[in-house]
């Protein structure tokens, strides 16, 4: 039985789709798209996933900023690292993010006209709109 579990283990490693949070060896794998958003906490950091789990990580959010900076995803304040496939909608004049589950982060004053802008931009392509 410990066999199939290290052998799924080593089949889940060789994907790009799953992260590892934890060490090597206790460590869990989450599945990349499943995360709806990261938030800060000092040097640690909150996973929040679909599910409605939360993962603690050690390591820091501008680790996470680096790994997914070629994915979906998008830094909108100091301690919030957002997952664009899972915004709903966005409040250019409150500064809010709406995701799916009735979840609202803030956005930075400094990460509005890029939010704003970006949002303008892929209007058409993304599954999320502004609010009004």
């Amino acid at each position: 039985m410990m066999l199939k579990q290290k052998e799924s283990k080593h089949k889940i490693r060789d994907t790009k789709n799953y992260l590892l949070v934890g060490t090597k060896h206790q460590g869990e794998y989450i599945e990349k798209s499943k995360i709806v958003y990261i938030e800060a906490c000092e040097c640690y950091s909150w996973i929040y996933l679909s599910n409605g789990l939360k993962v603690l990580s050690c390591k820091s959010i501008g680790y996470y900023e680096q790994l997914f900076s070629e994915n979906n995803y998008s830094r909108t304040h100091r301690s919030y690292l957002i997952n664009l496939s899972h915004l709903k909608s966005y409040e250019p004049r409150y500064r809010l993010v709406h995701l799916k589950g009735e979840i609202v982060l803030p956005v930075s004053h400094r990460k509005n006209r890029t939010i704003s802008k970006m949002v303008s931009n892929q209007e058409s392509s993304t599954p999320f709109k502004m609010a009004v």
